[in-house]
């Protein structure tokens, strides 16, 4: 796989300093409430796993299936849930965790769609934020880090399925994509 990488964009020192600045804010914000964490699959997976074994108290977890990408690189024009959550979140404070708030559509239609459940407090975590490419109103309470328009893998974020494994955030080599047959 590395052989595919053009350039890394965030180091794994990077992320895992990050992970630790931000767990100790959410230690904070969430220390003395009932903490609900619903993760958008597949891309929050790799953050979410590390993240949350740096909170040392109870947490409750679900997860929800959002699909924008499928098997591009450039976000579709609409926003499909495939699975919903099935945790009872009513009166409960909720943290929704992505991998990247890009145009803001599959967070914008996850946090619509949890607002009719009547959380408590509701607030959003993304691993990354690319604000070039906003289409929605979106944004996020806690994030790691700010990117530019690269097209990134790794950490969690796929292309057609594949570099999730991947222990930093990068940039494929053009080639990836035509191999593929995609660009």
């Amino acid at each position: 796989m590395e052989k595919d990488i053009a350039k890394i964009v965030v180091s794994e020192e990077q992320i895992r300093n990050k992970l630790t600045e931000l767990s100790k804010t959410l230690i904070h914000d969430y220390k003395d409430k009932e903490c609900t964490i619903i993760a958008v699959l597949n891309g929050s997976l790799v953050f979410l796993a590390d993240l949350i074994r740096l909170i040392p108290f109870p947490i409750r977890l679900d997860t929800i299936d959002a699909a924008t990408y499928g098997e591009s690189s450039f976000p579709a024009a609409d926003t499909k849930i495939i699975r919903q959550f099935k945790i009872d979140i009513e009166n409960k404070h909720v943290l929704v965790i992505d991998d990247i708030a890009d145009t803001g559509s599959t967070l914008k239609m996850v946090l619509d769609d949890i607002k009719k459940y009547k959380p408590k407090s509701l607030k959003s975590c993304v691993l990354l934020n690319r604000i070039s490419r906003r289409r929605h109103q979106i944004h996020p309470e806690y994030c790691c880090f700010n990117i530019g328009d690269d097209f990134v893998v790794g950490y969690g974020l796929d292309y057609n399925n594949k570099y999730r494994n991947l222990p930093f955030i990068a940039v494929l080599k053009d080639e990836c994509y035509r191999r593929e047959g995609i660009m």
